[in-house]
């Protein structure tokens, strides 16, 4: 187990600064990537990652089992953006592409026409807003199997359903996914 998840089960605030730190930063590094997924809003993930780790070192001296504890911490995290959502049905997800870079790690540019990376924006701009227009609870499905790679049996335990139902809401959300792309994907290209 990493270090600062045993600082963690300790008592938070008998630590010094520089190990509540530490505990907090690398909380959010293992959060925040998941959480941003979410909402696509900076703001809001940070929002959400504070709330959660208030509630993590809150009760995670108290746990019993420490066996998965990044898997518990992420699923408080989740929980509480849930939370977040519920409470708040104006907070939607903002597509803000400038924040995500990822084009440049995976597409050398120097490699790509321009036309091909015009082309390639505008889908990936078409994707995240038909992402946008999806359930929250098929979002986390599908981030859960196509980002982490996890298996519907992981996914079905994690997020406490039966394999089945995860098989099935795997299913309608890559449906409707399709369909929201493909919608505004031939709006734009006629």
């Amino acid at each position: 187990m990493e270090q600062w998840l045993t600082f963690l089960r300790s008592n938070f605030h008998y630590l010094d600064n520089a190990s509540q730190e530490l505990i907090y930063h690398s909380f959010r590094e293992l959060i925040y990537h998941d959480i941003y997924f979410l909402f696509r809003d900076h703001g809001l993930a940070e929002d959400v990652v504070q709330e959660s780790f208030l509630k993590a070192i809150e009760k995670a001296p108290g746990l019993e089992n420490t066996t998965n504890m990044k898997a518990w911490l992420k699923r408080v995290a989740r929980n509480t953006a849930f939370d977040m959502l519920k409470k708040n049905k104006k907070y939607r997800h903002v597509s803000d592409l400038e924040l995500v870079k990822e084009d440049e790690f995976f597409y050398p540019t120097e490699q790509l026409a321009v036309a091909d990376q015009v082309e390639r924006q505008i889908r990936d701009e078409t994707l995240h807003d038909a992402l946008n227009q999806l359930n929250i609870k098929y979002r986390i499905v599908l981030f859960l199997f196509y980002i982490e790679e996890k298996s519907c049996k992981e996914i079905a335990e994690e997020l406490q359903v039966s394999e089945q139902a995860i098989a099935q809401i795997l299913t309608r959300a890559r449906k409707k996914l399709l369909y929201y792309f493909s919608r505004k994907w031939v709006d734009r290209n006629e």
